[in-house]
């Protein structure tokens, strides 16, 4: 599994120290690669509901980054506390036989209206303190209307619904999507 978090998460860590503005997501080229989807998403210790999700995508034989605002949680960042800590880090992928996560995306049209439309499911996730996370998401507002204080979470990744449709659109144009994988990094703190 070829990890790139590492060589972002500094400039990232950067640009992390100031809040990060309520924009829509960046892309760019980031070379010539046909590899399965990677997520990363890097914790704002300073501010966990202006963190960031970087995604790259292949295309074709074209790889992309897409960068987008996003938070988890509702600004507690002990990973430990159900529904209200941010996401656990670790991987979260079809492939790893360590937990009970998982990397699913799908139209989601039932359950809690705030994680409706189109998801990443990531499974369930133990914590560095022993307890299991459980519905975990990478989602946007449901359905309705969005505003900057939508970024609160119960501990899933959320983003905006801008950035959620254009992530949409190229993930189904990925290059085998079903073995994409999220690598979340950053400090479960207290």
């Amino acid at each position: 599994m070829r990890i790139k978090a590492m060589a972002v998460l500094g400039a990232i860590a950067l640009t992390l120290s100031a809040a990060l503005p309520a924009q829509a997501y960046t892309q760019e080229v980031v070379g010539q690669y046909t590899e399965p989807p990677q997520f990363n998403y890097i914790k704002n210790i300073g501010s966990p509901l202006n963190s960031q999700l970087v995604a790259y995508v292949s295309i074709g034989t074209t790889e992309y980054r897409i960068k987008m605002r996003a938070g988890s949680g509702d600004g507690t960042k002990n990973e430990c506390t159900n529904d209200h800590g941010w996401l656990p880090d670790g991987v979260y992928s079809n492939t790893d036989s360590d937990s009970n996560s998982y990397f699913k995306h799908w139209n989601k049209t039932g359950g809690n209206a705030v994680v409706r439309g189109w998801v990443w499911e990531l499974g369930n996730k133990k914590t560095r303190c022993g307890n299991m996370r459980t519905e975990l998401f990478i989602h946007s507002q449901g359905t309705s209307g969005w505003s900057d204080s939508n970024y609160r979470s119960a501990g899933c990744i959320k983003i905006n619904q801008t950035d959620r449709t254009f992530l949409h659109n190229q993930f189904a144009k990925s290059y085998q999507p079903t073995k994409g994988y999220l690598s979340v990094w950053g400090s479960g703190g207290t």
